[in-house]
């Protein structure tokens, strides 16, 4: 898919885009450039909500290796 770069160096994403990405006006984008390459990515409203559930599956069952632990030092 080819977009054109108006005179004001903007352009416009699709709807198709933005109702996959679920944007909506104000929202704020990230835009990278590597390697001849341009990312767009939503950004995240807050990164403390973001990062909430990053490796939530990490520490499943945790607590409970954590009191089994505790419970040898009573020991």
């Amino acid at each position: 898919m080819y977009w054109h770069l108006t005179s004001k160096s903007q352009i416009v994403l699709p709807a198709k885009i933005r109702r996959r990405l679920n944007l909506r006006p104000g929202d704020m984008l990230e835009i990278t450039a590597k390697e001849g390459c341009i990312t767009i990515h939503k950004a995240p409203v807050s990164f403390v909500a973001e990062l909430d559930g990053c490796a939530a599956g990490y520490w499943q069952g945790y607590s409970e290796e954590l009191r089994k632990e505790r419970d040898q030092w009573d020991g």
